[in-house]
């Protein structure tokens, strides 16, 4: 597991190039989802990354949603798209070595985020991070999720020093 530690101009981590190739793959899957949100309509998972701002009023939710949901969305796509990118670099002595500067950490905390948030949607996981009972492939998504949220914490120690 990638874990993050703090440098003088931000945060770096070394991953396996499996491990990069799988996080780049679901921060790719998250953007695609996001950037074609018209198209996935009624998906659960982008009611959990684009949540109603009003949810008792929906006419005001509709009009916060109208003034808000594209530059949100197109923050959102660009963060998982530059996750992407940077996690395709080319191992170097069997590592992909990654070196963020506090702006762009931040913003991989978000995409981290976005991307568990889907996994959690997708296997049924409740509030409080328990999943119901899980099949097999789901029982992998979880291990993915747990990982993607040990990364996660990494990064914010690495973030608040």
């Amino acid at each position: 597991m990638a874990l993050f530690r703090a440098t003088e101009n931000g945060v770096k981590a070394k991953f396996a190039p499996d491990d990069a190739q799988t996080l780049a793959s679901l921060a790719t899957e998250v953007a695609a989802l996001l950037a074609g949100r018209e198209e996935y309509a009624g998906d659960p998972a982008l009611d959990r990354l684009l949540p109603s701002a009003y949810r008792d009023s929906d006419e005001d939710a509709a009009e916060f949603r109208r003034f808000t949901e594209q530059e949100l969305c197109d923050d959102k796509v660009a963060s998982a798209v530059s996750m992407a990118r940077t996690l395709s670099a080319s191992p170097v002595d069997g590592v992909v070595r990654v070196q963020l500067d506090q702006p762009t950490a931040i913003s991989w905390l978000r995409s981290l985020t976005d991307i568990r948030l889907v996994l959690a949607i997708r296997i049924g996981i409740d509030d409080e991070g328990k999943p119901p009972r899980l099949a097999d492939r789901d029982q992998f998504m979880f291990a993915v999720y747990n990982w993607l949220g040990a990364m996660q914490w990494t990064l914010v120690k690495a973030v608040d020093r």
